[in-house]
């Protein structure tokens, strides 16, 4: 939960069946993994792509420095050690966002903003700080076990993690997470969540060719 995100809660009428990630063994890394390892070092952003006229989103979050995915397996429940799973864990460099694969009936990132109180309704726990990517965006969910896991490997600024159809930029500016199939992510940033589509044109922030230094856990 997350003090340096203070967004506004926009209760749902739906909830999400209440499962959750698992542990199990590791699976083969991506196959849009990297070959190369993340390591504490400084993350420079293609300034070629980045300058290109009218660049979108989308292409802002596809051609940033990609990590590698085997890196991104080990996180905790919250309070509990550190474990090994089969689904993918990252955290911003601020420690402000914590974000999790899901193992749904359908794929599902959930990302987790800090300080934001679970809600017990008659119902369920109403998680109020998940923001939840599908095929859409939205924010606030049923969850009566955990979604998103804590002290998972930090996701530089500069750079992007793809995971099947999910791609997120971590950036000075924020947090920016797509689905590539439908298009639809959100944004994280200024303390505010809002949705976005890839074919928006990209904030400036990511457009200015700017470097960025950030360690790779901060755990």
């Amino acid at each position: 939960m997350v003090a340096a995100v203070g967004a506004a809660v926009a209760v749902l009428t739906g909830c999400f069946p209440e499962d959750g990630p698992s542990t199990k063994d590791i699976p083969p890394t991506d196959e849009l993994s990297t070959e190369t390892s993340v390591s504490a070092t400084t993350t420079t952003r293609s300034t070629t792509a980045n300058r290109s006229s009218g660049l979108t989103l989308a292409t802002a979050i596809s051609t940033a420095t990609r990590v590698n995915n085997s890196d991104f397996h080990e996180a905790a429940l919250e309070g509990g050690r550190l474990e090994d799973t089969s689904e993918f864990h990252f955290s911003t460099p601020d420690s402000a966002v914590n974000c999790s694969t899901v193992e749904r009936d359908v794929p599902t990132l959930a990302c987790d903003v800090t300080d934001t109180p679970v809600q017990t309704r008659d119902y369920c726990n109403w998680e109020a700080g998940y923001i939840v990517l599908t095929d859409t965006a939205s924010q606030g969910t049923c969850a009566d076990t955990p979604w998103v896991w804590t002290r998972g490997s930090v996701l530089p600024f500069g750079s992007t993690i793809s995971v099947g159809t999910f791609q997120c930029l971590s950036d000075f500016s924020g947090l920016y997470c797509l689905n590539t199939r439908s298009d639809n992510g959100f944004a994280l940033r200024d303390g505010a969540y809002r949705t976005v589509s890839g074919a928006d044109p990209a904030p400036a922030a990511l457009t200015d060719g700017a470097e960025a230094s950030a360690t790779t856990s901060g755990r």
